[in-house]
This record gives C-alpha cells, sequence and structure tokens, in this order.
C-alpha cells in the first residue's frame, strides 16, 4: 500500500517498510538488508541509498532511494532533485525494450517515496575492480559496445518519429543531475555543484593539486574544454546514460548489466563512449605498477588497450547494422551521412576520454584504480601519466581519426614518458 508521506529508509525500517508497501516479500518473512557501498568492492566511493534485502530462501532485490544529497557531498549540496529516481527507473524500462539482457528488470515504483525496486544482481560483478585484479572477459566489449551503439540509435531521430524524439528530449532534459557533469567535467573553480574543494583539504598531497591546476593555466586548454562542453550540453542526438564507467558495469562470464542511471539525458552520441574509455584507462595505467611479474603486467595492459578497440568498434558494427535495418526512409541509403555521424564520433570521444581523466584525476576525485597504487611515488607517477594523455587527447582530438590511431598514441606518449622519467 503505496505512503501518503514520505519515509527517509535506513538499514533499520527498510525491511518494514517492503513488507507494508510492497507484496515482494511474505509479510512473516524475516529479511535481510546489506547497504551498498559498506564493502570494499561495492563501488567507487559515490553509491548512494543503495541496498540488497533478502529473505531466508535467498530471495533478493535492490531497493534505491533518492534523497536531496548525495552521501560524498554534505546534505543539501549539489542539484539533486528527488524525482530522478522515478525518472532512472521509466529509462530503465525504455532501455530494457532495446537490450533487455543488459538492464536490471525494475519490478515497484514509488513516487511519494522515490524509491524503486529492481532485479539484483549480486551474481556479477563490478567491473572496476574485476579489472584491477587483471580478470578477463570473453565478449564483453563486444556487449559493452552493442549496448551503447543500440541504446543510441534506437532513442534517435535517425530511428524515432520526429515528434517522439522530441517528446523524449523535452521529457529527458535532466537539467539538474546533468550540471554536475556540465560544471564537473568541464569547468575550473566554479563550485556551483557544491563539491569539495581538494584546495580546503589539509590532507591533500600538494603534487597532486598542482598537477591538477597544471593544464587550466593555458587559455588554449580552457578554449577546448569549452568546446568540449558545448558538445555536451548542446548535441541532443539520443539518450545517454550521463554515468557510464566500469564501476556502473556489472559483468561476469556470459552476462551484464548496466547500473546507475541517474544521470540519464538526451545528449550527444559520443559522451557515453568517452567517458567509459577514459574509467578503462585507468587500467592500463594501473598495470604498471602492480606487484605482478613483467609479462604478466605487459599482457594485460595490451589486454586493456585490445579491450577498448573492441568496444568501439562492435559499437561502430552495430550503429552500422541498425542504421541498415532500422534508419527511416530519410537516411537510410545514405551511407556517407551515416560515415560521416562516426567520423565525427571518434573526434568526440577522444575528446570527452581526455576530460573524464582530467576531471578525475585532476580534481582529485577518489578513484580506486590508482589511489590503492600504496607508494605515494609511484601514484603520482600514474595520475602525470593520466593527465598527459588526458591533456594530449583532448588538444589534437581532430587528429586522431579510429580507435587504433588513439590506443596508438596512448602507446607512443607512455613510451616517451618513461623514457623522460628515466632520463630524470
Amino acid at each position: 500500500m503505496a505512503s501518503k508521506h514520505y519515509i527517509e529508509l535506513t538499514k533499520e525500517n527498510i525491511a518494514d517498510y517492503l513488507k507494508s508497501h510492497t507484496d515482494y516479500f511474505d509479510k512473516d518473512a524475516v529479511l535481510s538488508v546489506y547497504e551498498i557501498g559498506e564493502g570494499d568492492e561495492d563501488g567507487d566511493g559515490f553509491i548512494n541509498f543503495l541496498y540488497r534485502v533478502w529473505d531466508e530462501q535467498g530471495k533478493s532485490v535492490i531497493v534505491k532511494q533518492a534523497k536531496t544529497y548525495f552521501k560524498a557531498f554534505d546534505e543539501g549540496a549539489g542539484p539533486f532533485v528527488q524525482e530522478r529516481n522515478a525518472m532512472e527507473a521509466e529509462i530503465m524500462a525504455i532501455k530494457s525494450a532495446i537490450v533487455p539482457e543488459y538492464i536490471p528488470k525494475v519490478y515497484y515504483i514509488d513516487r511519494v517515496n522515490h524509491v524503486y525496486l529492481c532485479e539484483d544482481c549480486g551474481d556479477l560483478k563490478i567491473l572496476r575492480f574485476e579489472l584491477m585484479k587483471g580478470r578477463k572477459f570473453p565478449g564483453l566489449p563486444e556487449k559493452i559496445g552493442e549496448f551503447v551503439a543500440k541504446t543510441n540509435f534506437y532513442t534517435s531521430e535517425y530511428y524515432l518519429d520526429a515528434t517522439i524524439f522530441k517528446e523524449l528530449q523535452s521529457k529527458y532534459m535532466n537539467p539538474q543531475q546533468r550540471l554536475v557533469f556540465e560544471i564537473g567535467l568541464f569547468l575550473k573553480d566554479e563550485h556551483a555543484i557544491d563539491a569539495p574543494d581538494p584546495h580546503l583539504d589539509p590532507n591533500a598531497d600538494p603534487e597532486r593539486l598542482a598537477m591538477g591546476d597544471a593544464p587550466w593555466k593555458s587559455m588554449a586548454f580552457r578554449t577546448e574544454m569549452l568546446k568540449l562542453r558545448d558538445i555536451h550540453m548542446k548535441h541532443a542526438e539520443c539518450l545517454v546514460h550521463g554515468d557510464l564507467h566500469t564501476s556502473n558495469i556489472m559483468a561476469g562470464d556470459d552476462a551484464m548489466k548496466i547500473i546507475d542511471q541517474e544521470y540519464c539525458f538526451v545528449g550527444a552520441f559520443s559522451s557515453d563512449m568517452g567517458y567509459l574509455l577514459g574509467s578503462v584507462l585507468y587500467e592500463y595505467i594501473r598495470w604498471f605498477y602492480t606487484d605482478a611479474p613483467e609479462d604478466v603486467k605487459a599482457d594485460y595492459r595490451a589486454y586493456i588497450l585490445d579491450f577498448m578497440c573492441r568496444i568501439v568498434n562492435s559499437y561502430n558494427d552495430t550503429f552500422t547494422k541498425c542504421w541498415q535495418q532500422d534508419a527511416k526512409i530519410t537516411y537510410k541509403d545514405f551511407d556517407d551521412f551515416r560515415q560521416d555521424i562516426l567520423d565525427r564520433f571518434i573526434h568526440e570521444v577522444t575528446g570527452f576520454t581526455g576530460t573524464q581523466i582530467t576531471s578525475r584525476v585532476g580534481g582529485l576525485v577518489p578513484l580506486p584504480d590508482l589511489d590503492t597504487i600504496e607508494d605515494r611515488d609511484a601514484r603520482n607517477e600514474a595520475c602525470r601519466l593520466a593527465m598527459t594523455i588526458g591533456q594530449y587527447l583532448i588538444m589534437h582530438r581532430k587528429e586522431i581519426d579510429s580507435i587504433e590511431a588513439m590506443v596508438d598514441t596512448i602507446e607512443k606518449i607512455t613510451k616517451n614518458y618513461y623514457k623522460l622519467i628515466k632520463i630524470i
């Protein structure tokens, strides 16, 4: 039975809420509750009010509630509207109609309490932490590329009726949530989202602070960031995830689920892919600094770069097949136009890969991939390499016309970087 008044969920009252508001569990079931984010491998520091609940028979569910603040920030900070939860559940339903195998099932939506219940994918693992361990996933890059391409294409005007597409644009503008990235990814010294300023943290590493500040002293760099921000803000091409990184992909040997879509909005084809590749790239850098033998580390670095190539190539192949099969008559036979879209896509993806790195590494945002490198000098060396790669990709994105060219560029920068380190 739906409540008329808002209930703030906690570990202590969530069992009573489920029994009184839903029929998911038996009324006499003994329920156990775990708040996701309490463990070391539950996420990257930004999990918000997400609970796993299960009964004695092992029946389980994920419960998510939106509040007016995020755990990572102080209460009242940021443009975090509670209605985002219902919107996220709606978007999961839309994407389930396109790629049902990659989206958790939604069982229940409570708009008064800003809660939804969805499938527990606990048999899968968070991709970030599995890559940090050196695990390999056969077929996963192709699944990721397929997911991004299909959800891009089938929510675009190249497939949808023009009026329906405009309604989609209008309904899922999501202005408050997307503001977090429009500021955090592309601007400096503007704290409109009230995120903690690392310069005010007495424990912040001064070397890291200087590293993060350095590129912003260049007007040329700031100009390119504004150009990329313009694309991110104004290219309303399809329904994008908005926060697609390796902590929001759950994977197993034969399965994948994409989670945490509350930042979803109608944006550029390239925004999800660029943001994702930036988070995958951290693993390439991390695997210079693990304790594994050198040949194992080199092999895994090669695997990560190939992983990136396979994601993008899968995207291109899937997008092309969708276009050839289902594009509207206005577009279907115009292969040169489709190719122009994909050519622009890789340039933008390259730039957005760089902004992921410069915002997260340069902004001292929690980043398990590199933060867990124990030696301070090695950690800063890894962060400096990441920043070097990120800045280059931003400044030279128009020179890179394929994912293979991007990977080749990354390898050349890395080789020259370590040559310089050796000389110093």
